[in-house]
């Protein structure tokens, strides 16, 4: 652990006695997503842990998050509390050197943040489509999660903030230390292009990332590593939105990781701009990856329909009636192509609208769900609970 300064026995002295006393795992992964230390505690959570990310098919996906978890806790000041796709919780705390550039990411978790039962029916029972009695020994590995409450997991939060500072050679100032408008080039615009390559959209995302990248090499200036640094946490972000799009796990993490390793050999500006866009052309691709199927035309003009029209009251009858097929063979032949039904699509489009809206506290939550094409506010928290792991208002309190 190159990064953390004076005697590594020290610091990792320093992150057992804080899992100790929170009764938490805590582990330290590299930029590239590799872990480089974990505490006794969630060592002792590896096979239970690892049955359960298997029995839900999110083994790859549930490690991307925690890479995707420190630079998100990076760019929102050092704290960050977050679900990976188990519906598991963790927060992540980012190690930055002196010029503010991420080297490591501290995470604590996992953990529950909802009473065991509640987990097991919500984020196991309902999606693996087993009986409760075969289901059983997941129960027992449950139960070796820690159940954290949400005002113990903030706290959690801000003492696993105070350890990362401990360790670095500075004490870490409570925002990222390069200048905010560098970092906030915009989150808004960056927040849009996650949501376009989560859509597979690449036209829109390839301009939104042009407007991304001018204002970072602006405010990158002259060094070289800053810039670097920036890029490398936009690779992790893009492919995390391409998992949400619903692109092969799998695939994303191998490319993914592929790319991370291909950072450190760019030289140039120009090199950097030139791959970036090529790895959001290949990310957004991934997420509706049929390049054969010979109904390419039809399911990119009902994925377009959606993503101009998603804001009003459309049915997937409209949908359907847009590529001139009935309900019933649409809905097949988006299933077999996409691997998702248009139902899904439509709701996660209209759910990762909304998530753009709560993030702007000058709306009023209750108007958020007729914004973005829902018929009322109880089936839009249905919807937003089931595939965020959280209410609207949990979300809003989180990101807002």
């Amino acid at each position: 652990m190159s990064h953390i300064t004076g005697n590594a026995k020290d610091s990792i002295m320093v992150f057992e006695h804080f899992s100790y006393a929170a009764n938490i795992g805590v582990q330290v992964i590299s930029v590239s997503g590799e872990r480089q230390y974990a505490s006794p505690l969630l060592s002792a959570l590896t096979d239970p842990l690892g049955r359960l990310l298997t029995a839900l098919d999110c083994v790859a996906a549930e490690r991307m998050a925690l890479l995707y978890g420190c630079y998100q806790a990076r760019r929102f000041g050092g704290r960050y509390i977050f679900f990976g796709p188990s519906g598991l919780a963790y927060c992540a705390s980012p190690l930055l050197d002196k010029r503010g550039i991420l080297t490591a990411g501290l995470i604590a978790g996992p953990f529950i943040l909802t009473d065991h039962d509640e987990y097991l029916t919500v984020d196991v029972y309902d999606r693996i489509k087993a009986s409760p009695e075969a289901l059983e020994p997941l129960k027992d590995d449950i139960a070796h999660f820690p159940y954290h409450p949400p005002h113990v997991a903030r706290a959690i939060s801000e003492q696993l903030f105070l350890c990362a500072s401990h360790v670095l050679d500075a004490p870490q100032p409570e925002s990222p230390p390069i200048q905010m408008d560098a970092l906030a080039y915009s989150l808004d615009k960056e927040d849009d292009l996650l949501e376009a390559v989560s859509r597979g959209d690449i036209q829109v995302a390839g301009a939104l990332l042009n407007d991304i990248l001018t204002q970072v090499l602006f405010h990158s200036g002259s060094d070289f590593e800053i810039l670097r640094s920036r890029v490398f946490e936009l690779t992790v972000l893009l492919s995390r939105a391409a998992l949400k799009g619903g692109a092969n796990t799998e695939a994303i993490f191998g490319l993914n990781s592929a790319y991370l390793r291909e950072i450190d050999a760019l030289s140039s500006v120009e090199d950097i701009v030139a791959w970036l866009h090529g790895v959001t052309r290949r990310f957004g691709q991934h997420v509706f990856d049929f390049p054969r199927t010979k109904n390419k035309v039809i399911i990119n003009k009902a994925i377009s329909y959606v993503n101009e029209n998603y804001m009003h009251k459309i049915t997937l009858q409209d949908v359907a009636e847009h590529v001139f097929l009935s309900l019933s063979y649409f809905s097949k032949v988006f299933k077999d192509e996409t691997s998702q039904t248009p139902k899904h699509f439509l709701n996660t489009v209209r759910i990762e609208a909304s998530k753009r809206l709560l993030r702007d506290s000058s709306l009023n939550i209750i108007d958020i769900p007729e914004m973005t094409g829902f018929d009322n506010q109880s089936y839009f928290s249905r919807v937003f609970k089931k595939l965020e792991g959280q209410t609207p208002n949990q979300y809003r309190k989180r990101n807002g």
